[in-house]
């Protein structure tokens, strides 16, 4: 009986220290020195010039709200396609409804502005990022 009361103690006590830690590491995964540097649910998210060369982001400055682009910068999920923008470091996942010629897409949309970059290779990745940093209800955050 005193070994059982003894193993039931040490679970109770080491129990909070876990779940201390578990937090502890869950507000770690942003900030400096991580992938992602910053999060915020309007802007989007930053990340490091490390996660960007490991991610193998190329990006394309855009003139203005119509925007032509390689139909494989298209990030498709559930019924939306959307584009990655990247507008002062923050990238943001944009809704958009393109017409398709030939390799390219174009589209419009009032969210973009001359000096933008979108992703056009590897936006797929920026995704799962997305997904990590804002959990399943990204899918809810898009315009």
């Amino acid at each position: 009986m005193k070994k059982y009361f003894l193993i039931f103690s040490i679970f109770l006590l080491l129990n909070p220290a876990f779940a201390e830690e578990e937090a502890k590491t869950e507000k770690g995964r942003i900030g400096p020195g991580k992938a992602v540097i910053s999060a915020d649910e309007k802007e989007g998210f930053k990340i490091s010039e490390k996660a960007k060369r490991n991610l193998d982001i190329s990006v394309k400055e855009v003139d203005g709200p119509l925007v032509t682009v390689p139909k494989e910068s298209l990030v498709r999920y559930l019924d939306f396609q959307a584009v990655y923008r990247l507008r002062n470091g923050w990238f943001r996942s944009i809704e958009i409804e393109p017409s398709f010629q030939g390799e390219y897409a174009t589209f419009t949309s009032k969210e973009f502005k001359a000096g933008d970059q979108i992703v056009i290779k590897n936006g797929g990745l920026l995704r799962v990022v997305e997904l990590d940093v804002f959990g399943p209800e990204a899918d809810a955050c898009v315009d």
